[in-house]
């Protein structure tokens, strides 16, 4: 027995020590990659031995194999847009593995329209921004946090008013005389506006640019696409709960430089001498002072997300509470987010997104600041028995706060999505959604019987009441597929979309209540004006039925060489006959020259790669009814011997049935490169957008008896062309990380063709008080300023004889260029004075940190644009001057730029002297953080907390003597004309204290 034992252990001793046991007690691993949330299998997956440069990839199925050595411990699998994992062997020979999606590295994975895509495989022009940037501001919008980020976006906030107005979003530029705003697609759901959406609910944002992105969207496309995916948990570490909450002061710092009381006084005495009999004993009230206030920002949230095997949600609620920087405005709106994927099996996945917001938003007398602009300084607003005093032209501005803003909107706003998914075969993925769009609501003005003047005040109370509702749903199913074989990638997309839009107003209004307290605010038969009831459609760009079809196909070989096809017919109920379908095609090629292996780079360079495309989208918002006539009631008329009135109806507006979409023709040129590991990253893109058929509405002439109403023709060209740029730089000197951007756009806007009224190869802008002030000709800018050129002053009656001038011209009057050389001033010598489009906007991005300390600036910019200052035209009423007025001409030789004091009269035509240099430089926003150490967080069971200071607006440098440089409206014939319809209460300073928490 004992030699037995000899021998075995003898023959153990020998198989340690052979060479050849190692190979001998050599395994094998095996297992299954997928996805999380879907459970779907990754092919390509890269499953690599820890500490060794051995490893495979799985293959079509997810499934790999491996062999093992003794010493192996742990596999690390990684997979492009996914977070790697590593996992300890522990004696397993079957290893499965699900690998969850890494939203935080977006450089490699894309959304766009119907899909993701590789940032590899992207071939159209799209930019990605992160979620955690869309808090950086205060704000009710969520676009608001986009300015200066994204090259070739401009986006304009010219507005102050809590929640009244979204931003102005122009993509590339503006090429139609309509609504040139982008959609907006909210996880799969296609709005107009998303003033509805909490901002610290995104994950991401991804605005498509290009022709071959837009495609996918067809008839949405022309203008730009920004898609906006909501958050989702995904982590499988158990519950995260996050909790932000942040505090903010409004302070209008900026002032328009008017004149003092006394100054006020001099000017109009020049103008009516013996109004002032003493100059040193007026007033001098300072409006402006009177009516900003310093206002608070409530802005909080706490959302719970999680993840399991076959469970994913994110749970929000927000609080958002501005006050206005002018009494009686503010804005308050809690937000309810609910998302949801669930996956009860391998090849079903069901889930849900929905927001519901409800708000109330005081709706303040939004003109005070141009009417502050406007009272005069010498009248003070109350006398001395302390009732309000009056004030010509404007009315009291205090008085209209007490007794004229009592005006309230309430209402809730809900967007949602079911969706399913269905897994099977190899690659295949089908979809159904249906998503829906709620917005209802009421409207309330209560306006009490009171006097300050015979020309302010109401001597029957008044009360409004409206409701407006819109509704719309959108069903979409697309089947889609996804797939590698060695070298080839393929990713595909077919789909079917049906949408239906809807909107209704309806008005009251009633007089003489018996009281006006709130209790006693209720529309009765007995109060109600009959000649107020209004029941229509609120926005008739927004009411129609669409029908679409889709398909896309992105192919990649061997990561070099990539080619994107698309296509979608969409078909629209405001078109008619076989104008109703529009076909809207893109094809998009690339070349990753980094993965080449027959051109040898400088290791400097990390990355290269060229694009290009080309494509067609279109447009269609335009009125509903454009293409058909519409038949108006009320045309009564009395007839017969007994002269009896009888109900009539007639012809009230004419329509084009031969109306056809606009297309925008787009082309792309696009290059990205990268040096020295992905440190320095830049990017280029060159466009050029040709937008056709433009659909003009012209007003017919009076005689055809279309009542003033304008007809819609496709009846202009407008190209857009310009370079954008994205240089982003990031490295580390020691303990101190930093990071440095630039983003700019150079775009050159031109009308090729435009047909105007009755044929004119121009198209002129509505009425301005009683001028026109813009004009769209070939070979100008839309929109451009149109006015008469400012030479100086006459001096004398010489002077006057002496060259061409306006009938009735006195020394003291500008002196207008004679643009046609006839030898006279008159409506022709009107030409193009400056354009509202800038030539160039730009974004500069700075960031250092310091072990837990950081530091972020963000500075905007603008060139190459004017503002038209058209509250200097506003006369004859005796309002106020911008302060430059008191250099006013005084007798030969005084002055050669501010004409002699003047109520009206020729020196407030539209011309240069009210054009202003819209240029300007901005600290958008500065941000100084601290992230308490590890050890602190431990303590208070906290897995992150952060603290922060900001300032948003802090300061711009500009020309421009108004509120705000930027100055924006959603009619591009009247933009950039400052005192008009937006701009009326400015963008204010605004300086936060946050706190964020994760646990």
């Amino acid at each position: 027995m004992g030699g037995h034992l000899i021998k075995l252990s003898f023959c153990i001793i020998a198989l340690i020590i052979s060479p050849s046991f190692g190979l001998k007690a050599q395994t094998q691993v095996t297992g299954k990659v997928t996805s999380f949330g879907d459970g779907q299998p990754l092919p390509g997956v890269n499953v690599l031995i820890k500490n060794s440069t051995r490893g495979v990839a799985t293959d079509v199925n997810g499934n790999y194999t491996l062999e093992l050595l003794a010493g192996d411990e742990a596999l690390i699998f990684s997979f492009v847009g996914y977070a790697a994992q590593e996992v300890n062997i522990a004696g397993r020979s079957v290893i499965d593995v699900i690998l969850e999606p890494d939203f935080g590295d977006l450089e490699e994975i894309v959304v766009i329209g119907y899909g993701t895509v590789r940032k590899s495989d992207l071939t159209g022009s799209v930019s990605s921004i992160r979620g955690e940037e869309l808090v950086t501001v205060p704000a009710v919008n969520p676009m608001d946090a986009l300015q200066a980020k994204v090259p070739g976006v401009q986006i304009t906030n010219s507005s102050g008013a809590p929640g009244l107005e979204p931003p102005v979003v122009r993509i590339r530029g503006v090429g139609t005389s309509g609504d040139p705003s982008p959609i907006y697609v909210v996880d799969g759901v296609i709005l107009n506006d998303i003033s509805y959406l909490n901002s610290a609910d995104i994950e991401s944002v991804d605005i498509l640019k290009d022709a071959s992105a837009l495609a996918i969207y067809g008839n949405r496309g022309a203008n730009g696409v920004i898609l906006i995916t909501t958050k989702l948990g995904t982590s499988a570490q158990g519950t995260v709960v996050n909790v932000s909450s942040e505090f903010s002061i409004q302070v209008q710092q900026d002032r328009i430089d008017l004149l003092s009381g006394r100054e006020f006084a001099e000017v109009t005495n020049v103008i009516a001498p013996g109004t002032f009999n003493n100059l040193d004993a007026v007033p001098n009230t300072d409006w402006q002072d009177l009516i900003f206030e310093t206002a608070p920002i409530h802005n909080h949230q706490v959302s719970v997300s999680g993840a399991s095997e076959n469970n994913q949600y994110y749970f929000s609620l927000g609080y958002f509470n501005q006050q206005g920087t002018i009494p009686e405005s503010g804005f308050e709106r809690l937000t309810i987010k609910v998302n949801e994927k669930f996956t009860p099996k391998p090849f079903l996945a069901v889930g849900t997104n929905l927001t519901v917001s409800p708000f109330r938003r005081e709706n303040t007398n939004n003109r005070a600041p141009v009417n502050a602009y406007r009272a005069s300084p010498a009248v003070e607003p109350f006398g001395q028995d302390g009732n309000f005093n009056e004030v010509i032209g404007v009315g009291n501005i205090l008085a209209d706060f007490e007794f004229t803003t009592d005006d309230v909107t309430r209402g809730i706003a809900t967007v949602g999505q079911l969706f399913a998914e269905g897994y099977f075969l190899d690659g295949f993925t089908f979809k159904t959604s249906l998503g829906t769009e709620l917005l209802f609501e009421e409207n309330e003005v209560f306006v009490p019987v009171f006097f300050v003047s015979s020309a302010q005040q109401n001597e029957v109370n008044r009360f409004e009441k409206k409701n407006f509702r819109r509704t719309s749903w959108i069903w979409e199913n697309t089947l889609s597929y996804d797939k590698e074989f060695g070298p080839h990638r393929v990713n595909a997309v077919v789909g079917y979309t049906l949408q239906e839009v809807k909107n209704e107003k309806l008005d009251f209004t009633a007089r003489d209540l018996f009281r006006e307290g709130d209790d006693f605010r209720y529309l009765s038969p007995g109060t109600i004006d009959p000649t107020t009831t209004n029941n229509d459609v609120k926005d008739d760009r927004d009411f129609f039925n669409q029908i679409s079809y889709l398909g896309r196909v992105n192919y990649s070989y061997d990561d070099r060489y990539i080619a994107t096809f698309t296509f979608r017919r969409d078909g629209s109920s405001k078109f008619l006959g076989g104008n109703q379908y529009g076909n809207f095609p893109a094809v998009a090629v690339g070349w990753n020259i980094i993965n080449e292996q027959f051109i040898t780079l400088p290791q400097v360079i990390s990355n290269l790669k060229l694009r290009a495309s080309w494509g067609i989208v279109g447009n269609d918002k335009i009125n509903y009814l454009a293409a058909f006539n519409t038949v108006g009631n009320n045309f009564n008329a009395v007839l017969g011997f007994n002269e009896q009135q009888f109900f009539g109806q007639s012809d009230s507006r004419f329509g084009n049935p031969d109306l056809e979409w606009e297309e925008v023709k787009q082309l792309d040129i696009g290059l990205e490169i990268g040096f020295l590991d992905g440190k320095l990253i830049a990017e280029f893109d060159y466009y050029r957008r040709d937008t056709e058929g433009i659909l003009i509405g012209l007003p017919l002439p009076d005689y055809l008896g279309n009542g003033g109403n304008a007809v819609f023709f496709n009846a202009g060209e407008i190209r857009n062309s310009g370079l954008e740029f994205n240089l982003q730089w990031r490295d580390e000197i020691g303990p101190i990380a930093y990071n440095a951007g630039l983003i700019g756009a150079v775009n050159d806007n031109e009308t090729l063709f435009v047909s105007g009224v009755e044929g004119s190869n121009e198209l002129l802008s509505p009425l301005v008080g009683n001028n026109v002030v813009t004009l769209t000709r070939a070979g100008l800018p839309i929109g451009a300023f149109y006015g008469y050129e400012v030479e100086g002053v006459f001096q004398n009656e010489t002077e006057i004889a002496n060259n061409p001038s306006i009938s009735g011209a006195q020394p003291g009057d500008l002196i207008f260029r004679d643009v046609n050389g006839d030898g006279q001033i008159t409506g022709d010598d009107r030409t193009f004075i400056g354009s509202s489009i800038p030539d160039f906007t730009y974004g500069i991005d700075l960031g250092a940190s310091y072990k837990n300390f950081r530091l972020d600036l963000l500075f905007q910019g603008q060139m190459g644009n004017e503002i038209f200052n058209i509250k200097e035209t506003i006369r004859p009423a005796p309002f106020n001057y911008e302060k430059h007025v008191i250099n006013y001409w005084r007798g030969d030789g005084s002055s050669n730029s501010e004409p002699r004091p003047t109520i009206g009269g020729n020196n407030y035509l539209p011309s240069t002297r009210f054009i202003q240099d819209a240029s300007f430089f901005r600290l958008r926003t500065v941000t100084l953080s601290y992230n308490l150490p590890d050890e602190l967080l431990g303590k208070a069971n906290f897995n992150a907390a952060r603290v922060y200071l900001r300032g948003t607006n802090v300061f711009t440098i500009t020309d421009f003597t108004g509120y705000n440089p930027e100055v924006a409206d959603g009619n591009p014939l009247l933009n950039g004309i400052d005192g008009l319809q937006r701009g009326s209460i400015p963008v204010s300073s605004v300086y936060s204290l946050g706190l964020n928490l994760t646990f």
